[in-house]
């Protein structure tokens, strides 16, 4: 069977796509399995929302199989929905997260308030996405898609709500005597950091494949630092703590 194989640029974007992906299911899976382990809910919630928060990458990452196989790549429309469609769903995942966390008091009228805006949210992107999807954006390449400002200014507030709740867990991790809390609250802000940066270097990755690499590899590093936030392996834990 023959294999068809992409322009070398989007060929080393995807296959890093691909990478980060595989890296990101792992974590998230290795998440879920600590919730069957010790029966608590963080753990499912936490792996959910990594799982989901990477989505954008996920059409990249298939297309570079699915393309090597057919010649061809998913249709747009499903490429638009795979990268888009989970997040409004994820960053509700990970407000109940962060509200079992911190203001549990709370709690009930932040998620029903961020659950109507997710609501609306999907509502809206697939409205568009099935009678105007030219109001979202468009596929320019089997790895790539540009989106419009209402989409970037939606992902932005996203990105600034994983800053922000990540900050608030950190600090509170600060107020803790334990220093393994105080660790992983520096770790999981780590995480938050690097993904953000990772994503901040896609924005410019048409501009060289060089920004493409680091701007994976910060975010492959993101995923394990992630993972690290909350379940701390021991010998890292020690080390760490050692160096401390």
């Amino acid at each position: 069977m023959a294999l068809y194989i992409l322009p070398t640029e989007q060929l080393i974007s995807g296959l890093f796509s691909l990478f980060f992906v595989i890296i990101s299911l792992i974590i998230g899976l290795m998440l879920i399995s600590k919730y069957f382990r010790y029966k608590q809910s963080n753990f499912l919630l936490v792996g959910l929302t990594w799982i989901g928060m990477v989505s954008i990458w996920y059409p990249s990452a298939i297309n570079v199989i699915y393309f090597s196989i057919t010649g061809k790549s998913i249709s747009d429309l499903l490429f638009m929905a795979i990268g888009n469609g989970l997040i409004p769903i994820t960053a509700f995942i990970w407000m109940i997260t962060f509200t079992d966390l911190l203001y549990k008091e709370k709690q009930k009228i932040i998620l029903i308030i961020f659950g109507i805006l997710s609501i609306l949210t999907e509502i809206i992107f697939f409205y568009f996405l099935f009678t105007e999807p030219s109001v979202l954006g468009k596929v320019v390449s089997p790895v790539d898609a540009i989106t419009t400002l209402p989409v970037i200014i939606y992902h932005i507030s996203i990105l600034l709500m994983i800053l922000i709740t990540g900050i608030l867990i950190w600090r509170e991790s600060l107020k803790s005597t334990d220093p393994e809390v105080n660790l992983k609250g520096k770790l999981l802000l780590t995480a938050v950091l690097s993904f953000i940066t990772g994503a901040i270097f896609e924005i410019f990755s048409d501009l060289s494949i060089i920004i493409i690499i680091i701007g994976r590899l910060i975010l492959i590093s993101s995923s394990l630092e992630f993972y690290m936030g909350w379940i701390l392996p021991s010998f890292i834990k020690n080390r760490l703590l050692k160096e401390s």
